[in-house]
């Protein structure tokens, strides 16, 4: 375990000054239960990538050197469940994987293998692959905020681009059709009104990164799509993001969107598919 500094200095104060002394907290609680076994613990996601807002989850992904064992497993949900005690959001909105340093190198198992892994807020680890893909990997070498261990250029060899953007045009087609059942259904994440919303900015960014070759936030996403889509598409980009700046996501998420703008969406995602030949 390395005694090297932290990042404290990119981890913002606003607009929740608490999340410096629950990542402090986390980062001691998983040190201490780790040891020796423990490689580093970084920030990804929008903390990593830019433009942490209100709305944000806290998104981690701790290196290890072997594979989590039962006691582990237990120790470090009761660890996520200390935190989530302290009441605040972001010790409420803690999301993130534990990796081996060799799986975090495999290149067969991304997309494939699932992680020890919890979700946004939640006590309970269960096993997923969410954090076990090419842009996770991307942000934690090239925008990673290290809590301890290594800097994270260190710990694997740079993304490979045709990888990591198949996996943008995959995410594309899949979210589209997800997108488009959900539309007729019962209020799901998708058609409300902030789901609608986290879609505009989500293709924006996935379009964006198509384009560049780099994981960026939806802010910037956005924000660059409203320079290169066609002129028709700006006011819904401008819209979501005027839906999602400074709302929090329960004043949002309990609301079905209107079904014109749900429609309207929809054709966003089929020009930016489009656009991206996905």
């Amino acid at each position: 375990m390395s005694d090297q500094p932290r990042d404290t200095a990119a981890i913002p104060i606003q607009p929740y000054p608490e999340l410096h002394q629950v990542l402090n907290i986390f980062v001691a609680e998983v040190a201490a239960a780790l040891a020796e076994n423990l490689v580093g613990v970084y920030l990804v996601g929008s903390l990593a990538s830019g433009d942490f807002d209100l709305d944000s989850d806290i998104d981690f992904l701790v290196v290890i050197q072997t594979e989590l064992n039962a006691a582990n497993e237990k120790h470090l949900q009761a660890i996520q469940r200390k935190i989530y005690r302290l009441n605040c959001y972001p010790a409420q909105h803690l999301e993130g994987s534990y990796i081996t340093l060799q799986d975090l190198n495999d290149w067969m198992i991304v997309g494939e293998k699932e992680l020890y892994y919890f979700d946004n807020g939640s006590t309970t680890f269960e096993y997923s692959a969410h954090d076990n893909n090419w842009h996770v990997r991307w942000i934690l070498r090239e925008r990673g905020i290290r809590l301890n261990g290594p800097e994270p250029a260190t710990l694997l060899p740079p993304i490979p681009a045709d990888a990591l953007l198949g996996e943008m045009k995959t995410s594309m087609r899949q979210i589209m059709e997800i997108f488009q059942e959900a539309i007729c259904q019962p209020l799901n994440f998708f058609n409300s009104q902030f789901g609608q919303s986290f879609v505009v900015l989500t293709y924006c960014r996935m379009l964006h990164t198509l384009y560049t070759g780099e994981v960026q936030s939806k802010k910037a996403g956005a924000r660059w799509a409203q320079h290169f889509v066609d002129l028709d598409w700006r006011a819904l980009i401008g819209r979501a993001w005027n839906d999602r700046e400074g709302v929090r996501f329960g004043e949002k998420i309990g609301q079905k969107a209107d079904e014109e703008l749900l429609y309207e969406t929809l054709a966003f995602i089929k020009y930016v598919v489009a656009q991206s030949g996905a």
